[in-house]
């Protein structure tokens, strides 16, 4: 599928550009409903490995990620057309955590209508999570069952789950007591995930678990990895 007639032209092609091309901090694509990307920004692209501006365009989502992340992503933009409403997807990619809005924008056509969605992805702090679970309806905001966890797949679930205690602020004897667990084994957790991501200062892995906002629900979802390079 084509951009819509209404996007047509050299006019209208160059202020849709200008407009996904001017923002470099936050990644923003354009999507047919079948999940096949019209344009994207460059940091949209390199959320894809291997891909850049110019050659994901007219790329699938179910070419360029694992399937099941991808399957869920057009289930998304189908819920927000028929919603007819922007939806709030909480996720994470590589390793980061990201708040992907797709807005849903009905274009008119001859005889009928066409869609096309407006995807911005940004990454949230833990600070701005709270709030979202707490101001957006279970309508507006949705958890992805798929994530990519990038460098944090090497952890185990229960790995994960004390990273983002230790990212909440709680202490061992804390986390201990949450998890039902005894604070040897709280610590022996830490070392193993120190080891396995490189960083062995306790105060260097809080910072990390903070900055991708972890939740301790993250060792219940589906890892779907990307395949980017950590090397």
């Amino acid at each position: 599928m084509q951009v819509p007639n209404a996007l047509e032209g050299q006019y209208a092609e160059l202020i849709l550009k200008s407009m996904i091309y001017g923002f470099h901090s936050t990644a923003i694509l354009v999507t047919n409903p079948d999940g096949v990307v019209l344009v994207a920004n460059k940091i949209a692209a390199l959320g894809f490995p291997d891909m850049t501006v110019e050659s994901v365009k007219g790329m699938n989502f179910l070419d360029m990620a694992p399937k099941e992340w991808a399957l869920e992503r057009i289930e998304f933009m189908k819920l927000a057309i028929e919603r007819k409403h922007p939806l709030l997807v909480i996720e994470v990619l590589d390793g980061t955590r990201l708040c992907s809005t797709i807005s849903p924008i009905e274009i008119p056509a001859e005889g009928d209508s066409q869609w096309i969605l407006l995807f911005t992805v940004e990454q949230i702090t833990p600070m701005k999570l709270q709030w979202l679970r707490k101001t957006k309806s279970p309508e507006e905001l949705i958890d992805a069952k798929f994530i990519d966890l990038g460098p944090l797949s090497a952890l185990t679930p229960r790995e994960l789950e004390v990273l983002a205690l230790m990212g909440h602020g709680l202490r061992q004897k804390q986390i201990a007591e949450k998890l039902h667990r005894s604070v040897s084994t709280i610590d022996r957790h830490r070392e193993r995930i120190g080891e396995k991501l490189g960083i062995t200062d306790r105060i260097d892995l809080v910072a990390m678990a903070r900055e991708a906002a972890l939740e301790v629900v993250d060792a219940t979802r589906t890892n779907t990895p990307f395949g980017h390079s950590y090397d």
